[in-house]
């Protein structure tokens, strides 16, 4: 059996994509408001402290594989980061106008209204590679622990078929997956907490629904482009 290093977390979460990174800053600003209304006396309950959060990502650093280019509405970012433009969030410009045209093969007819799902005047045009390395930046600044190069390979369970956690991938292996002359074993992340954000198709969601029997009775996921 392969010896694994272990690292204890309290929250994992996999994948750092937007709503991981934003989820994971919005946590350690909840953990810092509630610590400080405690030593006011604000509120009643022990302080939470040093609670260690990570976020590992498959790529070689934050926002290598995400897919780029969006049109984002701000809303979400407002509510976590009011100030998110004067704090340097790499907008490319906003949409200042719409409008739908019908092409034909010679001409082109602008439609007398822009249907409600085309209308994105106000947002914000951005590069989901771009936004996603500044949200990385600012997660580090708050002290949560970015994992590059640390892709999940397997859910980690207890005897009860509780999640513990997430094993990262091991490195150093042949096409057939035997270990080469630089193998490195993956580390066993153990946490009382794990958050999957891995994608629309993360094969790890895709192994816990089966082992749990998650989409038991549930109409099956839709995805698109």
């Amino acid at each position: 059996m392969i010896e694994r290093e272990q690292l204890e977390m309290d929250i994992v979460f996999v994948g750092a994509g937007p709503a991981n990174l934003a989820g994971a800053l919005h946590l350690k600003k909840l953990i810092n408001e509630h610590d400080k209304l405690i030593e006011s006396g604000k509120k009643q309950g022990e302080p939470l402290g040093d609670i260690e959060i990570g976020v590992i990502e498959k790529g070689p650093r934050v926002g290598a594989h995400i897919l780029s280019g969006a049109v984002m509405d701000p809303k979400a970012i407002r509510e976590l980061m009011p100030d998110f433009l004067e704090q340097g969030c790499p907008v490319d410009s906003p949409v200042t106008a719409d409008a739908a045209w019908y092409l034909t093969e010679n001409k082109k007819i602008k439609a007398p209204i822009t249907p409600p799902p085309l209308v994105n005047k106000g947002k914000y045009i951005v590069s989901l590679s771009k936004l996603c390395e500044w949200l990385g930046e600012k997660c580090e600044e708050e002290g949560i622990n970015i994992f590059p190069e640390f892709p999940g390979s397997e859910m980690l369970y207890d005897e009860n078929d509780r999640v513990v956690g997430v094993r990262t991938g091991d490195k150093g292996l042949d096409k057939e997956g035997n270990p080469k002359g630089n193998f490195e074993p993956g580390i066993d992340l153990i946490a009382k907490i794990t958050i999957l954000g891995e994608g629309s198709r993360g094969s790890l969601t895709k192994s816990l629904t089966e082992r749990l029997n998650l989409n038991d009775g549930k109409e099956p996921q839709v995805f698109s482009l």
